[in-house]
C-alpha cells in the first residue's frame, strides 16, 4: 500500500496574474479564499485590487504595475514570493471548486517524480470514475496547474522569451526531455476553463494575443530544431498579400489578423538578430582575450 506523505492545504499558495480584468469575472476567484495569495496586474488597475483585497483576505502580495511583461515573466517572478511548497497557477476565466484544489496535491504524495499537476479541462473525456485516477501526460496549460515550486525552479521556470503563449507547451518539452520529472493529470478533478475571458477584448489586447501567439509558434519551432527556412520567406511573404486585399475589401478584422501576425513575425526576426549580434560579440570577446596571451 502506498504511503501519503500528506501535504496540506497550507503547502499550497496561488499565484494570479491580471490584465485588464473583465469586472464581472472577479466572483471567479471566491474559491480561493483561504490560500496565501500572491497577485501580479500589469494593467495598472487599482479599482480591481481594491474590489480582490476586500474579496479574499488572504492575499500576501499584490503588486499593480503599468507594464505588461507578459505571462511567464509575470510568473516566474510571482513565483519568487511565495513560501509555501508548491503554488496553483490560474487565471480569473477559471473555474475549480475549492475542494478540488486540495485534491490536485495527491499525486505529489505518492510520486517523486511529479512536477505539475492539472486538473480535468476536457469535458468529453471527464469521467469521475475513471480506474486511472491520475494519469502521466506529455503537456499542460498555463489556464491552471499546480506545481512544486523548487522542482519549477529546477527545471528551468517558464522561457522568458515567450511574452504570451507557448511557454506551457515549452515547459511541458522540457519536462518531457528531463527524464526527472512527469506531468500528472488528476481525473477525478473538474475545472472549468472559459478561454480568453480573462481581459477585456480591444484592439490593444488582440494585438498582444495575435502577435504573440506567431512570436511564440516561430520561437518554438526555432528552439526545437523545426523551423522550417521555407516558412520564414513564405508565411511573410503570404501575410503581405493578404494585408493589401483585405485593406482594398475594407475587411477590418481580416486586415487587422494578418497585420498582427506579421509584427509577430518581425518580433521573431529581431530575437533571432539580436541572438545572433549577442553571439558574434561573445566569439570576439573569446578572440581578444585569446590574444592578449599571445
Amino acid at each position: 500500500m502506498l504511503k501519503f506523505k500528506q501535504f496540506k492545504k497550507s503547502d499550497i499558495s496561488v499565484v494570479l496574474l491580471l490584465y485588464n480584468t473583465p469586472k464581472g469575472k472577479i466572483e471567479n476567484l471566491i474559491n480561493y479564499k483561504g490560500y496565501n495569495i500572491y497577485i501580479l496586474d500589469q494593467s495598472n488597475d487599482h479599482i480591481t485590487k481594491k474590489k480582490l483585497l476586500k474579496l479574499l483576505p488572504n492575499i500576501k502580495f499584490y503588486k499593480v504595475t503599468n507594464t505588461n511583461k507578459g505571462f511567464a515573466r509575470g510568473i516566474n517572478y510571482l513565483s519568487k514570493r511565495i513560501k509555501t511548497k508548491f503554488f496553483l497557477c490560474t487565471q480569473i476565466d477559471v473555474i475549480i471548486k475549492k475542494e478540488s484544489i486540495d485534491k490536485l496535491i495527491e499525486p505529489f504524495n505518492i510520486y517523486n517524480d511529479c512536477i505539475i499537476t492539472i486538473p480535468n479541462l476536457d469535458k468529453r473525456s471527464y469521467d469521475l470514475n475513471s480506474k486511472k485516477k491520475f494519469v502521466k501526460v506529455d503537456n499542460f496549460i498555463g489556464a491552471i496547474f499546480l506545481a512544486n515550486n523548487f522542482k519549477f525552479k529546477k527545471i528551468g521556470k517558464f522561457d522568458e522569451n515567450y511574452f504570451f503563449y507557448w511557454e506551457d507547451v515549452d515547459l511541458s518539452k522540457r519536462i518531457l526531455f528531463s527524464k526527472n520529472y512527469n506531468i500528472y493529470r488528476c481525473n477525478n478533478i473538474k475545472a472549468l476553463h472559459f478561454n480568453s475571458k480573462s481581459t477585456k477584448k480591444s484592439i490593444k489586447s488582440e494585438y498582444i494575443r495575435i502577435s504573440n501567439f506567431k512570436f511564440g509558434e516561430y520561437y518554438f519551432e526555432y528552439k526545437f530544431n523545426n523551423l522550417k527556412v521555407i516558412k520564414l520567406l513564405r508565411e511573410p511573404l503570404k501575410r503581405y498579400i493578404f494585408i493589401f486585399i483585405y485593406l482594398v475589401l475594407l475587411k477590418k478584422k481580416s486586415f487587422y489578423n494578418n497585420l498582427f501576425n506579421i509584427l509577430g513575425i518581425f518580433k521573431f526576426f529581431f530575437l533571432l538578430l539580436k541572438k545572433l549580434v549577442n553571439k558574434f560579440f561573445k566569439i570576439m570577446g573569446r578572440h581578444e582575450k585569446n590574444s592578449s596571451y599571445l
